[in-house]
């Protein structure tokens, strides 16, 4: 028996409702400042306007990865709906989810296949931008990113 779950989605409606739909808009900057924003919102706005990282759309039913896939981009998706799917678990994923972080920052594969299920907008975060910063943190910055990572894995 299939189980299908809601695994992460930022709620779009309540930001567009508060007047946040462009992340340099000066109204959307003082909603940000005012503290209305929950943490993953907060979170979301920030990566959702940062200029360091490119967008990307996905037409409907394209495949992000394949399970088995070696992992070189991440993608924060901005717009849409995907469907992750792992054996008979399939998890329903939209605005704010972030997809292959921390599996490319661990060097593992992909053990999931992500396919869109509408029109998906994305920002790219190209993990060779990430994996040349790592060695250079502190030790104790990489070790609790790492645990992260593997507390985000589990």
């Amino acid at each position: 028996m299939e189980e299908i779950k809601t695994f992460f989605k930022v709620d779009i409606e309540h930001l567009h409702a508060l007047g946040v739909v462009d992340p340099s808009s000066n109204k959307s900057l003082e909603i940000f400042e005012s503290g209305q924003l929950n943490s993953n919102e907060r979170l979301y706005f920030c990566l959702w306007g940062s200029k360091d990282l490119n967008s990307v759309a996905f037409e409907p039913k394209k495949k992000l990865f394949q399970k088995g896939d070696t992992i070189s981009s991440a993608y924060f998706i901005v717009s849409g709906s995907l469907l992750s799917v792992e054996g008979d678990l399939i998890e329903r994923l939209g605005p704010g989810s972030v997809i292959g972080l921390a599996e490319g920052i661990k060097g593992i594969v992909y053990p999931k296949t992500v396919i869109t299920s509408t029109a998906v907008q994305a920002r790219v975060l190209p993990l060779s931008k990430i994996s040349h910063i790592i060695p250079k943190l502190p030790t104790v910055i990489q070790k609790i990113l790492f645990n992260i990572v593997d507390r985000s894995l589990a």
